[in-house]
């Protein structure tokens, strides 16, 4: 009988030895896969941060995840739902690659160092951190096609590096990528050689800004921020592109900017802001996923005739402002379709003093000179060409 019991009681603490053993050796197992997989994550959000497909690598990682959740849960319910997550992330990785592998080869990409290197700036849009360097590079189909230093002033705006004379004329420029210098250096862009140009006599400011319109530069001069930065400009200057008539009418995707509306009497209103920084900067953190991007390239709306009278809306509330404060507006029209010419046609018949691309480059005189860059933003010898037809036909005559 005791033996019975002896050999009984063996037995279970055989099996219970047995189970503990097998639950140490399974939770060990859970500590090393948790350790693997958490170190593996770190190797692999560290690789998204300059890869070209970053979404894709986020989306694996969270997909590891979830299939690690699934295997060392118990609950049958917790790893059904972690399963079916892990295969919706794994797939949405799948889906961001295919279109990297189809979008490379025309869809530029961009890359900054830092990577944030702007700031919302009040409701007037996305203004660059003051007093900071920020290395700019491009890549069209993974090759490099632009690797430049953009070199920012105390004020948020690009620095024009060459000197000025003691009481100099002021110009304020703007406008959007094209008179910033997009993929340019800072001694490449219209701004640099406008004052170039005029010897030092001209002191200039380029408050222009990445993706921005007409709207930017109306709550620019509106709140007085051109004001306190560059008192009473003598002239300004404003490079416009048809794409700009969407932009002012908030359907750009990238839109931060402020909201204008038609008032009674065709005025141009200020509303408020487009949208809320919290879009703004969710809009920021998706513009990496290829899918935004394939969304933005083929289902964004375009520029239209429709939106000429708001545009045109600002632009006379702009020249009212300048010219009461006795400066001289210059709008530089790219003329290269026919949404651009009618409103150059609408621009003249407001009497508006418009130069137009085509005049300052006519097809017979280019030479081979390239007018854009691979990214079709203005090559450094077309903003040379701009800056210098500028000058002689409207800085200089100005400064006698």
């Amino acid at each position: 009988m005791n033996s019975s019991f002896d050999s009984r009681r063996f037995q279970k603490r055989v099996r219970w030895y047995s189970h503990r053993r097998l639950n140490n050796i399974s939770l060990r197992f859970r500590l090393f896969a948790l350790t693997i997989l958490a170190f593996t994550n770190v190797l692999l959000l560290e690789y998204a941060s300059t890869t070209m497909v970053p979404f894709a690598a986020l989306l694996l990682t969270a997909s590891a995840w979830a299939i690690a959740i699934a295997l060392l849960t118990r609950a049958d319910a917790t790893c059904n739902r972690a399963l079916l997550c892990g295969s919706v992330f794994f797939c949405l990785a799948i889906f961001e690659i295919t279109l990297y592998i189809a979008g490379s080869s025309r869809i530029i990409v961009t890359r900054t160092i830092p990577t944030k290197w702007r700031r919302d700036a009040n409701d007037i849009g996305a203004l660059p951190v003051p007093n900071r360097a920020t290395e700019f590079k491009e890549f069209l189909d993974g090759r490099l096609i632009a690797d430049v230093t953009y070199t920012i002033d105390a004020n948020g705006l690009r620095k024009i590096p060459t000197p000025t004379h003691q009481g100099a004329r002021k110009v304020a420029f703007f406008g959007c990528s094209f008179m910033f210098g997009h993929g340019v250096q800072d001694d490449q862009t219209l701004p640099y050689y406008f004052v170039r140009e005029s010897g030092g006599t001209f002191e200039g400011f380029n408050f222009a800004g990445e993706g921005w319109g007409p709207h930017q530069m109306l709550r620019e001069i509106e709140d007085g921020f051109v004001r306190r930065v560059a008192g009473t400009p003598d002239l300004a200057i404003y490079e416009v592109i048809p794409d700009h008539l969407r932009r002012v009418a908030g359907r750009a995707p990238w839109e931060d900017g402020p909201k204008y509306k038609l008032c009674p009497g065709d005025e141009a209103c200020y509303s408020g802001s487009y949208h809320s920084s919290y879009y703004n900067l969710f809009r920021r953190w998706t513009a990496e996923s290829w899918t935004v991007r394939y969304c933005d390239d083929h289902f964004a709306e375009l520029s239209r005739p429709s939106d000429i009278p708001l545009f045109l809306a600002v632009l006379k509330r702009t020249r009212a402002l300048l010219e009461k404060s006795g400066t001289r507006f210059v709008i530089v029209l790219w003329d290269q379709n026919d949404l651009a010419k009618e409103m150059m046609k609408t621009l003249k018949e407001n009497r508006f003093e418009v130069i137009a691309l085509s005049i300052v480059l006519p097809d017979e005189q280019r030479n081979g000179l390239p007018i854009t860059q691979l990214d079709r933003h203005p090559s450094s010898e077309t903003n040379k060409a701009l800056a210098t037809y500028l000058w002689k036909n409207v800085g200089e005559p100005l400064a006698q």
